[in-house]
C-alpha cells in the first residue's frame, strides 16, 4: 500500500460522501434549532402538532353549542334560581319617616317654579304679596289651590297690606303628588304652620279646577266658591309614610 501523500493525506483514506453530506446537514438544521429555541424562547409548532389542536377544538364546540347540554344553563342553574347578593351589596331600604318632612322635601322641589316671584324666604316684595304669614296660604286649602292652579287676578289684602298685581297660573304640569306637596311646603315653612295636603287632596283641587275651566280666580270668587278645605283623609305631620312612594305606612299596634 502506497504512503499517503504529505499534501493530500485525506486524499489517500476511504471517504463516504453521500454520508459526510447528510451528517453535516443534520447538524446544521439541529444548530439551526438550537438558535431559534435560544432567540424565541420557543420551537416552531409543527403540522403533527396542529392536527389534534383542531380536533380539540371541535370536539369542544359541539360540547359547548347549541346541541351540548354538558354545560348548558339550565342544567347548572334550576329554575327560581336566585344569585345571591355580593357582601355589601344588599339593596338599601330606607327607613319611613314623618309625612310633613318628606311631603315638605319633595315641595321644595317644586317651589323653585316660584321663587322667582316671591323669593327663597317667601317674602315676596316689589308688589308681590309674601307667602309667609299669610292668611291665603294657611287658611282653607280649597283657595290655595285654585289660585296656584289659576293664578290670581284684582286686588288681594294680605297680613293687612293691600296688593293689585296678576298672578299667572302655576298648575301645567303638577299633578295631585306635586301640587300636595308644594302646598305642604309654603303651608309649613318661613313660620307658617297649618295642616298637610295630601295626594288625595291634590286629585281632589285639580278635579274642582277642571270642571271650573281656566280663567285667573279672584278674591270675589275664592270668597263665595271655595271658602272651604279640599275633601280627603287627614293625615298628621307625625305620620309615618314610605321614602319612596311617600304613602302612609301601617302605624304598628301600640302594646
Amino acid at each position: 500500500m502506497a504512503n499517503p501523500s504529505p499534501n493530500h493525506p485525506d486524499l489517500d483514506e476511504s471517504i463516504n460522501v453521500p454520508e459526510v453530506h447528510a451528517a453535516l446537514r443534520d447538524d446544521s438544521i439541529a444548530a439551526g434549532r438550537e438558535k431559534s429555541i435560544r432567540e424565541n424562547g420557543m420551537e416552531p409548532v409543527g403540522l403533527i402538532m396542529l392536527i389534534p389542536c383542531a380536533l380539540i377544538l371541535l370536539l369542544g364546540g359541539s360540547v359547548l353549542g347549541k346541541g351540548g347540554s354538558l354545560f348548558g344553563y339550565n342544567e347548572l342553574f334550576k329554575e327560581g334560581y336566585m344569585r345571591t347578593p355580593a357582601p355589601g351589596g344588599e339593596e338599601i331600604v330606607l327607613p319611613p319617616g314623618p309625612a310633613l318632612s318628606l311631603f315638605s322635601k319633595e315641595g321644595a322641589k317644586v317651589y323653585g317654579k316660584c321663587i322667582g316671584c316671591h323669593g327663597s324666604d317667601g317674602a315676596g316684595g316689589n308688589g308681590i304679596p309674601p307667602l309667609a304669614g299669610s292668611e291665603w296660604v294657611t287658611g282653607n286649602t280649597d283657595q290655595l289651590s285654585q289660585i296656584i292652579i289659576h293664578g290670581l287676578k284684582g286686588p288681594v289684602s294680605v297680613a293687612g297690606l293691600d296688593y293689585n298685581n296678576n298672578m299667572p297660573a302655576m298648575g301645567e304640569g303638577l299633578g295631585p303628588k306635586e301640587l300636595a306637596f308644594i302646598m305642604t311646603y309654603i303651608r309649613n315653612e318661613w313660620g307658617n304652620e297649618a295642616s298637610l295636603v295630601t295626594p288625595e287632596m291634590g286629585a281632589a283641587a285639580l278635579e274642582i279646577a277642571k270642571l271650573r275651566g281656566s280663567d285667573q280666580v279672584d278674591v270675589v270668587e275664592l270668597k263665595n266658591n271655595h271658602d272651604k278645605m279640599l275633601p280627603g283623609e287627614p293625615l298628621s305631620p307625625e305620620s309615618l309614610v314610605d321614602p319612596e312612594t311617600l304613602e302612609p305606612v301601617e302605624q304598628p299596634a301600640a302594646e
